[in-house]
């Protein structure tokens, strides 16, 4: 999401919706009794709420699992942590209750271990860094969230992969999980992510990129519709097995496209010594 929210509590704003089971294509990459992991495309709402009645990812997994858990309110069954709307990548449901309190407790004692890529406009002055700012809801727009000495502890580890005219590569891990984290911290530090509106990376950004420069990052920013941002990696202590649980989230179609912009279908490897 540039970060998860760990879901536990119920919300009254949708409790008129009924939750229907929609056939919706679901890219699953891991599932047992008590856990069910998917790569999420962008554009797929997570849950009902918001004015978003159905065609979520709780409808399409209500289709293909039947049972999921309750510990959010019968209102999001199964759904133990967040990603944004536009933002892919690899998602984690609740098939039952136990499972569900004991990876909302992961989530929220930080032990899951989360990777993200994504590409931003502009060169990192380091290419190994800490972004450590405490965020909180946005007073002006209440979609947005800021950076605010009384907001929440927030930290995200970046590495740049690689820069070229204008764009860089870089790959995150996540500390903790608060909504859009990784977009407001890059935002804060001047390297908003591509194709992001919202946070400063949209196409006026653009045209702030240096005249040489610009028709490569124009091609990469013309691969994505929306922000540049995937969940690539989720790595956790099966509660039930006591086993490591590694799941990588495979490239969509606009990552694919970018990457061949950079000639480097590999671009994305993990960073030497960051465990995986």
């Amino acid at each position: 999401s540039g970060g998860d929210r760990i879901e536990v509590v119920r919300s009254a704003l949708v409790r008129d919706i009924k939750l229907a089971p929609q056939n919706i294509p679901l890219d699953i990459l891991y599932e047992d009794e008590y856990l069910v992991a998917v790569n999420k495309p962008s554009g797929l709402v997570v849950h009902p709420g918001n004015g978003v009645r159905d065609g979520t990812l709780v409808n399409a997994l209500l289709h293909k699992i039947g049972t999921l858990s309750e510990g959010s309110g019968s209102e999001r069954p199964g759904i133990v942590h967040r990603l944004d709307k536009e933002t892919s990548g690899v998602m984690i449901a609740a098939k039952t209750n136990n499972a569900h309190a004991a990876m909302a407790a992961a989530f929220a004692n930080r032990s899951v271990e989360k990777h993200y890529v994504g590409f931003c406009f502009g060169e990192l002055s380091e290419s190994h860094g800490r972004i450590d700012l405490a965020l909180e809801r946005s007073r002006r727009d209440p979609l947005k969230r800021t950076s605010s000495k009384n907001g929440k502890p927030s930290l995200t580890e970046y590495w740049l992969l690689r820069y070229r005219a204008g764009v860089s590569a870089i790959y995150f891990k996540l500390h903790t999980g608060r909504t859009h984290q990784i977009r407001v911290h890059c935002s804060s530090k001047g390297f908003p992510i591509l194709a992001d509106s919202l946070y400063g990376g949209g196409r006026e950004r653009l045209m702030r990129v240096a005249p040489l420069d610009r028709p490569f990052a124009a091609k990469v920013f013309k691969s994505f519709s929306r922000q540049a941002l995937h969940a690539r990696y989720l790595s956790f202590i099966h509660p039930f097995t006591g086993l490591r649980v590694h799941i990588e989230a495979p490239f969509p179609e606009d990552f694919h496209s970018a990457m061949i912009h950079f000639g480097d279908h590999d671009l994305f490897r993990a960073p030497p010594g960051l465990t995986k």
